[in-house]
């Protein structure tokens, strides 16, 4: 079943007097959503007895958590002290996930820095095949890792990188981010033919079933010539991209993603907004 959420808490959650994650789940349910994701964007620093009690709320109100990796890992580098250390950034990941009840853990791919790009890929993709190696040897199997594509053009994590990345396990499913697509790219999301072509792509890349589960991030995102600069909300009218064409596309080809909006403050309203357009289709 497709599934609408926000990324963490938006400005609205505050301002009506919430504080903590714990209350999440009865919020979501307000706001007739379906899924969550919270960020370990800075690093892993939650309780065992917190995450576990986060979660037992996710799984009173039958919603799903995910969660976000340390935005810091980088799988390129080339120093082993630091790709030791971003083993361990995963699987704390992984093991507060646990903790959570979900099963997605999504994670940037990486930057090549000073390394030519695809020296750096190859590094990257070497890196992946450890850390797959790793999460069978330490019991998480039933977690999804959710490579996701970047917003700036430097970076690795176009489609291709992204697809290439999930071949190397079968527990390793796309994190399209349509946003960082259409920045990094300089605007390439308008029309329902536009995300067709991503749609299709990846079903010839990853494969029919992983494409079907597959984790979305969208918001509208202003861009420069570098790509990424900054994520708006879907108040915005000049940088895009749209979401009906994409909640249109979703439709035909019966797609059951895991979408999370990541709209700027207003993740909760824009998630709904998503998710009344969608099930308005139907009509």
């Amino acid at each position: 079943m497709i599934k609408f959420g926000p990324s963490g808490t938006c400005a609205e959650f505050t301002l009506a007097g919430h504080s903590h994650t714990v209350e999440v789940p009865a919020w979501l349910k307000e706001h007739d959503l379906d899924c969550f994701e919270y960020s370990f964007g800075r690093g892993v620093r939650i309780q065992e007895s917190t995450a576990k009690a986060i979660g037992a709320e996710f799984a009173k109100e039958n919603l799903e958590i995910s969660v976000h990796a340390p935005y810091f890992i980088n799988l390129a580098t080339q120093e082993e002290e630091k790709a030791e250390n971003n083993h361990r950034y995963i699987f704390d990941s992984l093991a507060a996930l646990t903790f959570f009840g979900g099963n997605r853990c999504v994670i940037h791919p990486g930057s090549p820095l000073k390394a030519e790009r695809g020296e750096a890929m190859a590094l990257l993709l070497k890196r992946l095949e450890k850390v797959a190696e790793l999460k069978h040897e330490l019991g998480y199997d039933d977690k999804y890792l959710c490579l996701e594509t970047m917003g700036k053009a430097a970076q690795l994590g176009s489609l291709e990188e992204v697809i290439s990345m999930c071949a190397l396990d079968k527990t390793f499913i796309p994190c399209i981010d349509f946003g960082h697509l259409n920045a990094r790219e300089g605007g390439i999301f308008y029309t329902d033919d536009d995300y067709k072509r991503v749609i299709e792509r990846l079903m010839k890349g990853v494969g029919e079933d992983k494409c079907r589960i597959m984790h979305v991030h969208f918001s509208k995102i202003e861009y420069s010539a570098k790509g990424e600069v900054r994520h708006l909300t879907f108040d915005d009218e000049k940088f895009g991209p749209p979401f009906e064409p994409l909640m249109r596309v979703f439709k035909e080809f019966d797609l059951q993603p895991y979408i999370v909006c990541e709209s700027a403050g207003t993740q909760t309203r824009d998630a709904a907004m998503m998710k009344r357009y969608y099930y308005e289709l139907e009509r």
